[in-house]
This record gives structure tokens, C-alpha cells and sequence, in this order.
């Protein structure tokens, strides 16, 4: 694990941690479209069930959306006569704790490990779901994709209203 600095193989933590707020950013403006580009056409969004999930594919999962059921999820988001958005909920993430955790310059990828926050208003209230983010990065002409976010909830085995919205 490495932290701040401009290592010889092209991943500098100053451009990673930008792009883990742009998202965050993105996220909180509901401008969805721009942050489903941000991953790579490949791209998976998993919210394991369960702590230390070893994979999406032999064990349930809260979610695990490729990008054609991202883009199904933002239709839905944004559909007028979603009931349960009604009114629209409001987020606000925050990230911290970014750590590079694996390098991969072959391959131009590096996997990145950080701590989140979010805080969701809606019809039912304020609620606040936090955990860790693992970002699977692959460096491109024009910054990074996401190849692979993972989500671990920290009481991703509790009971609680629907996840509407993007964590």
C-alpha cells in the first residue's frame, strides 16, 4: 500500500483522489449519464451481501449491475412516475482515507481502497449509510475508469429501506 507521490509508473495519488471526489461529485448532482462514463465498458458496480464476499457470481448480492442495468437503474431514477422517488432523494458522499493498494503498470491498472460516507434525504427521512469503497482503475488517454467498484457496507447484512440511489 503506498500513499501521496508521483510514482515512476503513472498512478499519482493527487489525480486519484480527484477522481474518486469527481465521482463522488457526480453522484451528489444526479448527473448519472457522466458517471456511468466514468467506467470502462466492462464495468461492474457490486454491493456485496456480506462481509469478506468473495465473489458476486456464487454468493448473493445487494448489487451487482453491469452497464446495461446501471443505465436501467438511472432511467428509473429519473422517470417522473417513480413513486418511491417522490420526492427525489438527496445525497451527499464523502471519501477519505484513499490508499493505493495494488499496482498493476502493466496492465495500466491499480486498485484503490478508500472509506465513504453517504448521507441520503428522502420521503422516509435522513438515513446514513457508510463503509469501504474498492475502485478497480484502469488508466486510459483520457484519465481513469472504474473497471470494477465495490461496495462494502458496514451493515450490509441489516435490515433497511431499499437502496434507491447510487452509494
Amino acid at each position: 500500500m503506498t500513499g501521496p507521490g508521483s510514482p515512476a509508473d503513472g498512478f499519482v495519488y493527487d489525480d486519484i483522489r480527484d477522481f474518486l471526489n469527481l465521482e463522488a461529485r457526480l453522484l451528489d448532482q444526479r448527473k448519472f449519464d457522466e458517471w456511468n462514463a466514468l467506467f470502462t465498458p466492462e464495468g461492474m458496480y457490486w454491493v456485496p451481501l456480506a462481509d469478506q464476499q468473495a465473489d458476486p457470481v456464487n454468493h448473493l448480492s445487494l448489487v451487482y449491475e453491469d452497464a446495461m442495468m446501471r443505465e436501467v437503474r438511472i432511467n428509473r431514477l429519473r422517470h417522473d412516475r417513480a413513486w418511491s422517488q417522490q420526492p427525489r432523494s438527496r445525497t451527499a458522499h464523502s471519501v477519505s482515507c484513499i490508499v493505493i493498494e495494488e499496482r498493476y503498470p502493466d496492465e495500466g491498472r491499480v486498485v484503490v481502497g478508500s472509506s465513504f460516507m453517504m448521507s441520503e434525504w428522502r420521503s422516509f427521512g435522513l438515513r446514513t449509510l457508510a463503509g469501504l469503497y474498492t475502485h478497480d482503475l484502469v488508466l486510459s488517454g483520457d484519465g481513469y475508469r472504474i473497471a470494477q467498484k465495490r461496495v462494502d457496507l458496514i451493515d450490509s447484512e441489516g435490515v433497511f429501506e431499499p437502496i434507491e440511489v447510487f452509494i
